[in-house]
């Protein structure tokens, strides 16, 4: 059972004309299921809660990263078209690693954890 019920009830309503109400109830009805999306929902709140909690902090980091990589492209390139020039070159290099990074992290944010995340961020926000 487990994991194969979920995905037999996923496909079944891709396949068919199986409305919402149909497929959430063939998956209640298997309390593994249940209990396995209830959690990872529980663990999306959690997240989303506590990223709008630090979204603050989080940017400044990245922003401190961001200026002293653009700090250290200009120290070594001389001057400020050269540094342009580092900086695009790399960039170039770097684009599909981040391309492939959000494919992954949007590959594994799905179903009950993406919808509790938001839930949770949406929570984070609101109770500041």
């Amino acid at each position: 059972m487990g994991w194969g019920c979920v995905f037999a009830a996923a496909s079944a309503a891709l396949s068919s004309n199986v409305s919402t109400a149909e497929l959430l109830t063939r998956l209640a009805s298997n309390p593994t299921a249940l209990v396995a999306i209830t959690i990872q929902f529980l663990l999306g709140l959690a997240v989303g809660y506590y990223t709008a909690k630090i979204a603050k902090y989080v940017v400044a980091l990245v922003v401190t990263f961001i200026i002293g990589a653009l700090i250290g492209a200009w120290g070594t390139a001389g001057s400020v078209e050269s540094a342009v020039r580092e900086i695009t070159r790399n960039w170039e290099q770097i684009k599909p690693l981040i391309w492939q990074l959000v494919q992954v992290v949007g590959t594994i944010l799905v179903g009950p954890t993406a919808l509790g995340f938001f839930v949770g961020l949406a929570l984070g926000v609101l109770r500041r």
